[in-house]
């Protein structure tokens, strides 16, 4: 039974290998069912942040006597061959590694990143095929990376012949669209909307011209098939870009997960949003388990004051200004600040830097204990692997996803079109994704998450945010004169 023969070789690997998480064994036993029953599973611990998971995944995946594929980013395909196949080997597996495949006598296990394997021409004959699938928290983004498209000026104008009566109606067809998109600029906004009927004629026309290149060809599909579509414009340069994404990522692969059988690892403590996102494409998990982490769990204090002014007071900003400089008087350790206002953040970091000095950092890892970071959502969850756990986190603004990107505004007039809730079918999980994902750290030294947002207290979505923060405890005040 392969549970018991991958508890067998763990427990061998283990006696020379020092693995500090508790939970190792069980683990095993949970991938080895998964990969000898051929069901969906999603398996949910902050543990796979780090790197002690692998070999031990490794080891149920080199005894399933059949081919499987591992997908994880380069930097750890590249981690796994420097770290892990040696001491693998020790442990008694015979394998060669070519092309980034570990071969054995019965089967093979493809070491492969998400963007080729989506660009593999394999990938439709795949069927019944178990792939086990890392970073799953990251995978929304990870799509629109891979499948956005970038319409630039170059495509329209390189290599062309301007002779070519063909060629001369794609450059007048440019000018006109540069035109008509700068007339419908709008103040400082460089994003142009398009509406249905300017839709309905961009696609015809890459249609109609969709083999003048490969990427006219891209776009033609991508308007067949409905994607979302903008145009941002070069003020400086007077040109024009046109760039689409697919409204749902996961329709883009649904043959894929829909025709195989994946074990999804999620590096979130309880990954609640990857279920629902899959269950939109009418795909159900077998298993959702959530493992702990390999170090102990505290609460995290969590402060929301209770008269705070909502994002829309004029004052908000002042107020907002005024309340970190004195939070941070109090803090001896790492503060961090977060916002996905572009000039708010900017304004709280040139306030701090005003009276902290070079104490303050933007979007910069800090090199002493006592620094002041001041950074965007995504950043921090990009980087927090490389910074110590901060005393407290201040958060100015809700990470609620900017209704001024073009991809969020079409997605809410989309949901709009088809009488769904927006709000909280869209954008309230994503900002509570990213809010989990971002305190985080705070687990390991029980810090202070204080929430200045005044929509915490004063609306409902605000208080299901807070209750969504796990494990907490409410602190009542932060200042003596709170």
């Amino acid at each position: 039974m392969l549970e018991i023969l991958s508890h067998q070789y763990l427990k061998k690997f283990i006696k020379s290998h020092q693995i500090d998480w508790n939970h190792v064994y069980s683990f095993g036993r949970i991938i080895s069912k998964c990969l000898r029953t051929n069901e969906t599973y999603l398996v949910n611990s902050e543990v796979f942040s780090s790197n002690i998971w692998i070999s031990p995944l490794l080891i149920c995946l080199f005894l399933y006597e059949k081919d499987s594929t591992f997908v994880l980013p380069k930097e750890k395909i590249e981690f796994i061959k420097k770290n892990n196949l040696e001491d693998l080997k020790n442990l008694g597996f015979e394998f060669n590694l070519k092309n980034d495949q570990i071969i054995f006598t019965n089967n093979r296990v493809f070491l492969i990143t998400l963007d080729n394997l989506l660009t593999d021409s394999n990938i439709s004959r795949f069927s019944n095929h178990r792939i086990v699938f890392s970073g799953i928290e990251n995978i929304k983004d990870d799509l629109k990376n891979h499948l956005r498209i970038s319409l630039l000026k170059k495509h329209w104008f390189n290599n062309i012949d301007n002779t070519l009566l063909a060629n001369q109606i794609i450059i007048r067809k440019y000018n006109s669209l540069k035109k008509k998109f700068f007339l419908k600029k709008v103040l400082d906004n460089d994003f142009i909307f398009l509406d249905s009927k300017e839709v309905h004629l961009l696609s015809n026309f890459f249609s109609e011209h969709a083999s003048f290149s490969d990427q006219f060809q891209r776009v033609s599909e991508a308007l067949s098939e409905g994607w979302a579509c903008w145009v941002k414009l070069d003020n400086i340069n007077f040109e024009w870009k046109l760039f689409l994404e697919p409204l749902d990522e996961l329709s883009q692969i649904k043959k894929l997960l829909i025709n195989n059988k994946f074990l999804f690892l999620s590096a979130l403590r309880k990954d609640n949003f990857f279920v629902e996102y899959l269950k939109k494409q009418s795909i159900n998990i077998g298993q959702v388990i959530n493992f702990k982490s390999n170090f102990n769990e505290k609460k995290i204090l969590l402060y929301v004051p209770p008269l705070q002014m909502l994002p829309n007071n004029p004052l908000f900003t002042k107020v907002i200004s005024d309340k970190c400089k004195k939070l941070v008087i109090f803090s001896k350790g790492f503060t961090l600040v977060l916002s996905d206002d572009v000039k708010l953040k900017i304004h709280l970091a040139t306030e701090l830097a005003s009276k902290y000095g070079k104490r303050v950092l933007l979007e910069k890892i800090p090199f002493r204990n006592n620094q002041i970071l001041c950074a965007s959502y995504n950043w921090w969850i990009h980087n927090s692997c490389l910074v110590k756990s901060p005393e407290q986190i201040i958060i100015p603004l809700l990470p609620i996803p900017d209704m001024n990107l073009p991809i969020n505004g079409i997605n809410v007039r989309y949901h709009k079109k088809i009488a769904k809730d927006w709000f909280r079918e869209f954008l309230l999980p994503e900002a509570i994704e990213k809010l989990e994902r971002s305190v985080s750290p705070l687990r390991r030294n029980s810090g202070k998450l204080i929430i200045l947002d005044g929509r915490a207290n004063k609306r409902s979505w605000g208080r299901s945010i807070m209750k969504q923060i796990e494990p907490s405890k409410q602190i009542h005040y932060m200042l003596p004169f709170d």
